[in-house]
């Protein structure tokens, strides 16, 4: 059941007993003659509360049938004003906040037939105030409708504009993508045509050192231009599986995983920007590497720049499972073309890697 259902069920109860215990106080005081059919027929009254919600105008054509019945059997020196008021109030308040207008106004009649039915004949000329005050509930219900028609109307605005707003965000995030499409098909072209120049160059006759630096710059040109089309693509891609846009690590972000792996860092030589997946590979292996230690106390990294090459020698406690992590920073050396060496001994771990920074001459 709803729960404006049981409210109805729980208030037509509520006002039952209460028209019970009116009616039974009227035949103890002697108002009315004992009859059996007196208390019964007062939930004609009562009962239509039940669809206070649902119709409440056909709730009032149903009490006013009700207390004319009840009227005609009892006469109107009964008192039933103690049930019938509450009652009509409730109805023509429900039509006026619950219905159109044209319904509202038929609430509203039937409601003042009842009043007039029930007060005028009880209280004479005073019932008059009562009529007044049906017509004051019924104006404040329908302002509890106007204001809750315009709260409607203020979400249902409230939820265009967020439908507004996020088309015209997935319009602009469709137009990113086409933008960074175009470019990066522009870059496509652009680096292929240059990687194409300097394969038919290195094809000419020049000695095999020309050769041999043309095929080194051809392999910088293509890793740079593999890491500019993972920033492209990492930006295209949509959903949880998306590429994360945040700078890849570098050289520079060591010290933070060090501190995180509480090892010691030395640096030698002079510090300079490299390639950067000469300087992603240095800090994956590096990541690698600790993963292969205890993660105690006494782990140093030592990093060196030389001319040609970035050295990295890592040492410490060794895990007992550590081969696998070793594996790993190996094969991203041989990635790179560097060497990489290891020895696990007394429970204690030490590698050394070299990358090469520059091609040859």
């Amino acid at each position: 059941m709803a729960p404006s259902r049981r409210i109805d069920a729980g208030i037509a109860a509520l006002a039952s007993l209460v028209g019970a215990a009116i009616m039974y106080a009227n035949v103890r005081d002697g108002t009315i003659a004992a009859d059996p059919l007196t208390i019964p027929l007062i939930l004609l009254v009562t009962v239509p509360l039940l669809w206070r919600s649902t119709a409440p105008v056909a709730a009032l054509g149903a009490a006013l049938a009700g207390l004319v019945v009840h009227d005609l059997l009892f006469g109107a020196d009964v008192v039933r004003c103690g049930i019938v008021l509450p009652t009509v109030f409730l109805l023509v308040f429900a039509a006026a906040a619950g219905r159109e207008r044209r319904e509202a106004v038929a609430g509203l009649a039937l409601g003042l037939g009842a009043i007039v039915a029930e007060s005028i004949t009880f209280f004479g000329a005073i019932g008059v105030v009562f009529a007044f005050i049906t017509a004051a509930i019924w104006g404040i219900g329908r302002v509890v409708r106007s204001r809750a028609r315009l709260a409607d109307e203020l979400r249902a605005r409230t939820a265009e504009l967020r439908r507004t707003r996020d088309e015209r965000a997935r319009m602009e995030v469709a137009a990113d993508r086409a933008r960074l499409s175009g470019e990066l098909d522009r870059l496509l072209q652009r680096r292929l045509g240059e990687l194409a120049q300097l394969a038919d160059a290195g094809a000419e006759p020049a000695g095999a050192g020309a050769a041999a630096a043309t095929l080194a710059r051809i392999e910088r040109e293509s890793r740079a231009t593999l890491d500019e089309m993972r920033a492209a693509v990492g930006v295209l891609r949509a959903g949880p599986a998306a590429l994360e846009t945040a700078p890849l690590p570098a050289l520079a972000h060591l010290e933070a995983l060090l501190l995180s792996a509480n090892a010691r860092l030395s640096v030698e030589g002079s510090p300079r920007a490299l390639p950067p997946a000469v300087e992603l590979s240095a800090y994956r292996i590096v990541e690698q590497l600790l993963d292969a230690l205890a993660g105690a106390p006494g782990v140093d990294v030592r990093v060196r720049f030389t001319d040609t090459t970035l050295e990295v020698a890592v040492s410490g406690p060794a895990r007992r499972r550590a081969s696998a992590a070793i594996k790993g920073a190996r094969e991203r050396a041989r990635l790179q073309r560097g060497s990489f060496q290891a020895t696990v001994r007394g429970g204690r771990a030490e590698a050394f890697v070299s990358l090469p920074t520059a091609s040859p001459a």
